[in-house]
């Protein structure tokens, strides 16, 4: 198996190559893995050795992979992260390369068995950083086969601060024989799978701690009902099957957005951000051991929605024939500024004194931005948008939190409490920007007059 070559863009490493094809017969069909696993292969004969066929369901799956639990969003996600801490710090640390491979062919063998579901691995992905930090929750690493080792099991669901689920499988999954809990790299709850688990790497077992097993499986359960996540509509009702919490569905979706926009990097099996093994520009690795999956063998990474379909985009500003991707590509994907006016020269033959200088504080440099991020010049100040966001989300961010401020009579708002709304709005979603403007207020003094009756209690 042929090491792969890896090219790098301005956000990281991003898959370039079309899907390999698979082989279909009817509405199922069995999944063998190839020497290189990240390219999922499909048998013509259902009887060919011990492999089980992937069907998607019809109908969707309604019981939960998992349940919120109070004060977590997921155990992939350290209790004092903000979303927007998360988001940004994907690049650092990384996917191990078993769990890559998995979330790969997930997305290739979900393109043949449902092609109306428009699954990308980067969802599929996302749910696993959630879920379980990509396996490596609780000290776990994958094995080189992809599982989870010694096992990843979420806190007993007995009700105390937890829903309350009874033992379904006799504590065969869970080792609990009293209550539930949540099992494996992508957190399924016995009893879902037990119902709906599937074999994604064909070796004849449905195992839960198996990233390959549960990646596919979380495919599966995300298109059933005929779900099309290229829709947000569709993208959002089919993850809050998955786990019943807003916040969570908005995590996932900021995760899977920024991996789309190529916010990743490969590392070795249980390995985060340390140099041993991440794979880096130039072909260079730290461990000669590792083999990533080439990038012809990974699928087109598909983009995220923004908008509900009949949603009206608010139309980005600026001049020039830009193409609006964010990417300043073109003129016209970022607002022109105008030019500051001349200085008005002084009359020929009079010389002014020079007056002392007036001590003022030092000017802090505006941050730089990395290139291939969209900007929208406001009366607050240059905003900018997060990695992977075009210029239109952009401009729907910062409308969305100039109306909401204004609500709170914050009508001239400084371009460091703008760049924050637009940033948890990009990240968190609507939740994100009540707690910001809430922030703002408490600041302000006026939490107390304005927030409880704008905001909610």
């Amino acid at each position: 198996m042929a090491k792969g070559k890896r090219r790098a863009t301005a956000g990281g490493w991003r898959q370039v190559a079309p899907l390999v094809p698979l082989a279909l017969f009817a509405s199922a069909f069995t999944v063998s893995a190839t020497d290189d696993p990240a390219v999922a292969t499909a048998a013509l004969d259902q009887d060919l050795g011990p492999n089980i066929p992937v069907v998607v369901p019809k109908k969707p799956i309604s019981d939960p992979a998992n349940v919120p639990v109070p004060g977590s969003v997921g155990n992939g996600v350290d209790k004092t992260e903000q979303p927007t801490q998360v988001v940004s710090g994907l690049s650092r640390n990384g996917i191990p390369n078993a769990a890559l491979k998995a979330y790969s062919r997930a997305q290739q063998v979900l393109a043949q068995a449902d092609p109306s579901c428009h699954l990308p691995w980067t969802l599929v992905a996302a749910i696993g950083r959630v879920e379980s930090n990509h396996g490596r929750f609780g000290g776990n690493s994958l094995t080189t086969e992809g599982v989870a080792t010694p096992g990843i099991f979420g806190p007993r669901l007995d009700g105390v601060t937890t829903a309350r689920i009874t033992d379904s499988d006799a504590g065969r999954l869970d080792g609990d024989g009293a209550f539930d809990r949540a099992v494996g790299p992508m957190q399924f709850i016995p009893a879902t799978w037990q119902a709906m688990g599937v074999d994604g790497d064909g070796d004849g077992a449905k195992n839960p701690q198996d990233i390959d097993d549960a990646a596919m499986s979380t495919g599966v359960y995300l298109c059933s009902g005929g779900s099309d996540l290229s829709r947000a509509g569709d993208l959002n009702a089919a993850v809050l099957r998955y786990n019943h919490s807003h916040a969570y569905a908005d995590l996932v979706i900021s995760i899977a957005k920024a991996y789309a926009g190529g916010s990743w990097i490969v590392v070795g099996n249980g390995t985060e951000s340390d140099d041993q093994g991440v794979i880096r520009a130039g072909g260079k690795r730290g461990d000669d051991s590792i083999d990533a999956p080439a990038d012809d063998n990974l699928p087109q990474a598909i983009d995220l929605p923004v908008y509900p379909p009949g949603t009206p985009r608010p139309t980005p500003t600026g001049g020039g024939t830009g193409d609006g991707d964010g990417n300043q590509d073109k003129p016209g994907d970022q607002p022109t500024e105008k030019p500051s006016s001349k200085p008005t020269p002084g009359k020929p033959g009079t010389t002014k004194p020079t007056p002392k200088p007036t001590p003022t504080k030092p000017t802090t440099p505006p941050p730089s931005t990395p290139s291939g991020v969209a900007k929208l010049q406001t009366a607050a100040g240059l905003i900018v948008g997060t990695v992977g966001s075009t210029l239109t989300e952009l401009t729907k961010a910062t409308q969305y939190c100039q109306s909401e401020m204004a609500k709170v009579t914050i009508t001239r708002p400084t371009q460091d409490q703008l760049q924050k709304c637009v940033t948890a709005y990009q990240t968190g979603g609507t939740a994100a920007v009540d707690q910001v403007i809430r922030n703002l207020l408490s600041v302000l003094g006026l939490l107390g007059v304005l927030g409880g009756g704008l905001l909610g209690s």
